[in-house]
C-alpha cells in the first residue's frame, strides 16, 4: 500500500463530519469516509484503516455522550460482557483486515460496500423485524433476547472491526430484537460500535501503515460531527440523509468495481 499526497484539508473536514453525524444519529458514516478517501487515490484497504481510525474519536464522543441514556436494568455483568465482546471482536476484525492481501480486499470492496449500503436502505426493514422479535419474544430469541444478543454481537464485532460499513443498522435490529430500543437504543448501540472501534483501533496503530495528513483532518471533522449528531438525536429526520449515503454507497461501489 503507498500513502497518498495530502489531500484539500478542507473537504475531508467536510466529508468527516457528515459521517460523524450520520453515525452518532444512525450510522453508514464509513460509507461516506471510504468514497472520500478513494476518490482521492487512496488505496482501499489503506482508505478502510484511515477511515476506521480517524472516526474513533467522534464514535467514542457518541458514545460518552449515550451512557446517561443506556437503561440501569442492563446489570453490570450483561455490560461487562458486552464490552469485552465488543473490544475482542472489534480487534480481532481489524486483525483479520490486515491479513488480507490489498489486492483481496480490493476486489471485496466494492460487494462489502453493496452489502452495507443494502443494510443501510433496509435499516427499517431491520429494525421492524427486531422490533417484532422483541415484542413477541419468541423462543427463538430468548427470554428479552438474552439467549441470542452476545453471540450475534460477537459476530458483528468482527465485521465491525473488519469493514464496519451498516453495522449500525444490524445492531439496531439485535437491540430491538433484545427489547432496546428508540432513543435508548441508539444510545447502546453508540456505546457498542465506539467499543468495537477502539478494540480495532488498538491493532491497528501499532500495526498498519498510517497517514497523519489524512487522518488529521477527517478525524477532527468526524469529532465535531459526531458531537452535533449526537445532541440532536431524535430532533433530526435521520430519513432526509438517506438518498446520500445511498447513493454515495452505489456509485462508490460501481467505481472501485471497474478496476
Amino acid at each position: 500500500m503507498t500513502l497518498v499526497s495530502p489531500a484539500p484539508g478542507l473537504g475531508l473536514i467536510l466529508v468527516g463530519g457528515l459521517a460523524g453525524a450520520i453515525n452518532a444519529l444512525a450510522g453508514g458514516g464509513p460509507i461516506l469516509t471510504l468514497a472520500g478517501l478513494t476518490a482521492l487515490g487512496t488505496d482501499p484497504k489503506l482508505a478502510s484503516i484511515i477511515s476506521t481510525v480517524a472516526l474513533s474519536p467522534g464514535q467514542i464522543a457518541a458514545g460518552l455522550r449515550g451512557l446517561p441514556l443506556i437503561p440501569p436494568q442492563l446489570g453490570p455483568t450483561r455490560v461487562w460482557c458486552a464490552i469485552a465482546i465488543a473490544l475482542v471482536g472489534g480487534a480481532g476484525g481489524a486483525a483479520l483486515l490486515l491479513a488480507t492481501g490489498a489486492v483481496g480486499f480490493r476486489r471485496l470492496i466494492p460487494w462489502l460496500i453493496l452489502a452495507a449500503t443494502a443494510i443501510y436502505a433496509g435499516s427499517g426493514w431491520f429494525g421492524r423485524i427486531g422490533e417484532r422479535c422483541g415484542l413477541e419474544r419468541s423462543a427463538a430469541c430468548g427470554p428479552r433476547g438474552d439467549i441470542a444478543v452476545l453471540p450475534v454481537l460477537a459476530v458483528l464485532a468482527v465485521y465491525g472491526g473488519y469493514f464496519g460499513g451498516g453495522n449500525s443498522f444490524l445492531l439496531l435490529a439485535l437491540l430491538a430484537a433484545a427489547d432496546w430500543r428508540g432513543r435508548s437504543g441508539t444510545a447502546l448501540k453508540n456505546v457498542l460500535v465506539a467499543l468495537i472501534n477502539l478494540g480495532a483501533v488498538m491493532v491497528l496503530l501499532g500495526a498498519a501503515p498510517l497517514d497523519w495528513r489524512l487522518i488529521a483532518p477527517l478525524g477532527f471533522g468526524g469529532l465535531i460531527g459526531s458531537l452535533a449528531g449526537a445532541t440532536l438525536l431524535d430532533r433530526l429526520p435521520t430519513g432526509a440523509l438517506r438518498p446520500l449515503v445511498i447513493a454515495t454507497g452505489l456509485v462508490t461501489a460501481a467505481w472501485l468495481a471497474r478496476g
